[in-house]
């Protein structure tokens, strides 16, 4: 009995070529994108100081007279440095309710509450895109930031950022 053996062929159809093709140039754009990703993520950091102010709302009265100045604030989800207090401002708790008969929000003070604005002054390094506190928070305007001080821990957005230089 003889043995059948042909060499390999490489049989390819109409569907198989096109198919082919989709995924080279698939993977082609994959490698193009990176490599062009790759390129624009080399901006150099710099290493200067912010100053950032973050609104804590509605905290009970007395509770704003835990913080001062110069206490050392800490991130209490990963545990990152945030900086120095450098200035507290203590104001009565104000929220939006609207005004029905002139259909309008109007500011109202909400008794018994007051709003606490905390200026933080920290390291960072920064580039065009970001600023990362401790070197690994990301700060921006309009977060929520968990914050621990000594004896006392509140949370609120962070309503402005001045760059130092």
């Amino acid at each position: 009995m003889e043995r059948n053996t042909h060499p390999f062929r490489l049989r390819l159809n109409l569907f198989d070529i096109i198919l082919l093709i989709v995924a080279v140039a698939v993977a082609g754009g994959l490698l193009w994108f990176s490599a062009r990703s790759s390129q624009n993520d080399q901006q150099t950091p710099t290493a200067s100081t912010v100053e950032y102010t973050v609104l804590f709302r509605r905290m009970t009265p007395g509770t704003s007279q835990l913080i001062q100045v110069g206490d050392s604030l800490v991130d209490t989800i990963k545990n990152y440095q945030l900086g120095t207090v450098l200035s507290i401002d203590i104001q009565p708790a104000v929220t939006q309710v609207l005004d029905q008969e002139s259909k309008t929000y109007v500011d109202a003070v909400v008794e018994g509450y007051d709003d606490v604005y905390l200026t933080v002054s920290a390291s960072c390094t920064q580039t065009d895109d970001s600023i990362l506190v401790d070197g690994g928070y990301d700060l921006r305007v309009g977060q929520t930031t968990y914050v621990r001080g000594p004896g006392y821990m509140g949370s609120g957005p962070v309503i402005s950022i001045e760059r130092g230089e």
